[in-house]
């Protein structure tokens, strides 16, 4: 042992294979093609064999239907496979007896959008949504009548059975059961648990609506209506959280956690505390401390499914943060480690809220118009830090999601005393059937700094005997790593008994399979493998040595890529790609005439009728991998004619700018992003009078896409204007007879710094196996 070196164990001696039985829930339904949903009380089952879900909300009516295709692709290239969604009531309906279904409001297409690319879709039907719109989406000329909402009157039910029935329409044939997408119908949201700004009335924050009343007699009733209206699915959900009532047997209760609680945030305690998202726990287990989740049925008797797991966090105007996009990673990792075997983003995809006949339609706690959420795909469509991150978790689960689901939770000891201010304890679990399974760390907590951990290897017992590892050089866990490591795994006959990578996916090229992995940072990739049925093996990069014990021990370095090939006795190919973690950013997983296609590129790949295009803001070179190859990759390189964007900038004054630019500004382009560097407070766009986005002023950039707004490219013209950030203290005085007069003692800041625009570019390229 190394000085400082320690070695953390996980004991298996009292480890009981996971009790895995059909679920007494009364969901499921099969396809007309013969496929079959169901649950056991574990995870849910598509065919009789685990499914995992890997859900991404995108809000169709915050987005234009003209970008749907694209941004729904980017989302299936993300990895996630369900899309749910909510129906905001106020945007389809502002004024009453008006229903509009029409351009971006046009569910019906969204959904066959949806369907054509292979993605399941959740209708969140509500009525009540929240989602920060405003009144929770519930229209402002429901109030006020002789009935209260969210309640079991039947005043409040007859309009809400017309909504239904209205959806009912729009998605008539689209549900799985006639051979379309619509998988699940999630009723109500936050019930009991939440409510929303009434904003109708005269001041923020002043009054807020009923959080619900009826108990799980309400959620049955709203079932029934949507039945009725025939939106019948294999899934029904409620959101869980916050005492809601779940009616036994009838709905799929949906988990989640968010890193950022701006609703914990005010004037009173302006810094938020450290949440207990990112310790490990076990949520299906009976007996076991499971922290705050304690729902009113036996944790083992359905499974955990998360719907609201933090992808981002909307900007309110107490709480200015930026989202940290490894928040992101480790909440996942530790909701999976813990037992969840259906994950859920809210949101994945961010977009911009419309402006209704009656004004802005969001919640007054956040913009007015941006929603971009900091999410894994913005606003405009760009895919951020925190999408490279979670991407291969999500190839994972795509790939072996169903080895991970009935596999139980194993806890080191203490692990549920761990308070989220530790920030010196590594935080480590297992998943394991008993023989096999994955080791998970995560050295991330929000609102705190962690400590680096350096000299670490794991004991983990298994069959009847303990995997140390690494075997070479221990590991040093940085802070804000989260990350899971194999053991004992199969790759196509061949046995690793550890790695320090995790797995990806697997491309199968006739008689070569292929295992990507993806190193950690900072610490070299060790791969050790059995010997049976292993010829020889060679890496392009690293050490190949054997062990007297007969076993293979693959070292590469932290700072490169390797491929690594093991030639098997019966004449088969079994290949490694180890990729460091800048490598992974670049990898898209396509699926092409029904072929899993690799591809390495800084650019985003989409799907057309003209075949492959690439989104992107520069000339690129991309790599595609074809296990049928012995070199494995092919390259092609893509030069962008790019053109040079004119922006006439004018100062006014500090705090307000004028940017023009001339009709041709987006000619050959997709889109044309200005980046805007400002202090203030809040940021104001706008043309001809009219606003058409802002920004709470969080120290990131501010972004527009312009291809959004054709009625400003065609003013030619934008006023940037923003409030000042003041730095300081607010008194009041009132030596005024007449009025109580308002001093502030500070720095008043107000200053736009620098204002660019970057082209986007949509460019075809011919691509294919050699």
């Amino acid at each position: 042992m190394v000085q400082n070196e320690k070695v953390y164990r996980i004991q298996t001696d009292s480890y009981k294979p996971k009790e895995i039985y059909p679920s007494s829930l009364k969901l499921g339904g099969a396809h007309p093609e013969g496929d079959h949903i169901s649950f056991t009380n574990y995870y849910m089952e598509l065919n009789g064999k685990p499914y995992f879900a890997v859900c991404g909300e995108f809000h169709y009516s915050r987005y234009p239907e003209a970008e749907w295709d694209t941004e729904l692709q980017k989302m299936k290239l993300s990895g996630i496979t369900v899309i749910p969604t909510y129906i905001f009531w106020n945007h389809h309906e502002e004024m009453e007896g008006e229903f509009h279904w029409e351009g971006n409001l046009n569910l019906r297409k969204f959904v066959e959008v949806c369907g054509r690319n292979g993605l399941y879709v959740i209708l969140r039907i509500g009525p009540f949504c929240h989602g920060e719109v405003r009144n929770g989406g519930l229209p402002d000329w429901l109030f006020g009548r002789a009935f209260d909402v969210r309640s079991n009157d039947e005043g409040y039910l007859n309009y809400v059975s017309r909504l239904y029935n209205e959806i009912g329409k729009q998605a008539a044939g689209l549900l799985y059961k006639d051979g379309g997408p619509v998988i699940g119908i999630q009723l109500e949201n936050e019930f009991r648990a939440a409510a929303a700004l009434w904003e109708i009335t005269a001041k923020q924050g002043d009054e807020y609506m009923s959080g619900g009343t009826g108990g799980a007699e309400h959620i049955i009733r709203l079932k029934e209506l949507a039945q009725e209206a025939g939106l019948t699915a294999p899934i029904y959900s409620i959101t869980g959280w916050g005492n809601a009532p779940v009616p036994e047997d009838e709905v799929l209760p949906l988990y989640g956690g968010y890193a950022y609680t701006p609703w914990t945030v005010n004037e009173k305690q302006p810094e938020q505390k450290p949440t207990a998202e990112y310790l490990f726990t076990d949520y299906h287990n009976d007996t076991n401390e499971a922290r705050d989740f304690a729902p009113p049925y036996a944790r083992t008797k359905y499974p955990f499914a998360c719907c609201e797991m933090g992808g981002g966090m909307q900007a309110w105007y107490l709480a200015r943060f930026q989202v940290d996009p490894e928040s992101v990673l480790a909440m996942s990792l530790v909701k999976i480690a813990s037992g969840c075997n259906f994950i859920g983003y809210y949101m994945f995809h961010g977009g911009t809220n419309p402006i209704g006949k009656t004004g802005y339609l969001n919640e007054s706690t956040t913009p007015k118009i941006t929603y971009d959420f900091q999410a894994p795909i913005g606003e405009f469509g760009q895919i951020r830090a925190s999408n490279h991150l979670i991407r291969p978790l999500h190839y994972f689960l795509q790939t072996f999601g169903g080895l991970l689901a009935p596999m139980g939770t194993l806890l080191p000891e203490g692990a549920s005393g761990l308070r989220p201010e530790d920030t010196n304890t590594l935080r480590y679990s297992v998943r394991t059937d008993g023989h096999s399974g994955f080791l998970f760390v995560n050295n991330y907590q929000d609102h705190v700094e962690m400590s680096e951990h350096e000299g670490v290897r794991f004991a983990v017992e298994l069959g009847g005997e303990t995997l140390v590892f690494p075997r070479t050089e221990p590991l040093t866990v940085r802070p804000n790593a989260s990350f899971f490591l194999p053991l004992n795994m199969n790759l196509s006959g061949v046995q690793l008994r550890s790695a320090t990578a995790q797995p990806v996916t697997l491309q199968q090229s006739g008689d070569v399979n292929t295992y990507f992995f993806l190193m950690l940072e900072g610490n070299e990739g060790e791969f050790v493998l059995g010997d049976h049925g292993v010829a020889s093996i060679e890496a392009d990069r690293g050490v190949v040595a054997q062990e007297e014990s007969g076993e293979y021990i693959i070292t590469v370095s932290s700072d490169t890529s390797s491929l690594i090939r093991i030639y098997r006795e019966n004449g088969s190919e079994v290949r490694i790609y180890a990729m460091t973690a800048a490598e992974m950013a670049l990898m898209w997983e396509l699926v092409i005439d029904g072929e899993k296609q690799i591809l390495f590129s800084t650019a985003v790949p989409v799907c057309s009728d003209k075949g492959i295009e690439f989104v992107t803001s520069s000339s690129f070179t991309a790599r595609e991998y074809d296990g049928a190859s012995k070199n494995g990759f092919t390259s092609y390189q893509l030069h962008v004619p790019e053109k040079k964007s004119e922006l006439s900038i004018v100062r006014i004054h500090d705090h307000k700018v004028a940017v023009r630019f001339t009709p041709d500004v987006m000619d050959d382009l997709e889109d044309l992003i200005l980046n805007i560097s400002y202090t203030g407070n809040v940021g104001y766009a706008f043309s001809e009078g009219q606003l058409f986005h802002d920004h709470f002023h969080n120290g990131d950039l501010w972004e527009i896409g312009l291809a959004r707004f054709p009625h400003v490219l065609q003013a030619g013209e934008i006023i940037l204007e923003t409030t000042p950030l003041r730095i300081g203290k607010t008194t009041f005085s009132d030596d005024n007879n007449m009025a109580a007069e308002q001093h502030f003692e500070g720095e008043k800041i107000a200053l736009f710094h620098d204002i660019t625009a970057v082209p986007i570019y949509r460019v075809r390229m011919n691509l294919g196996r050699k």
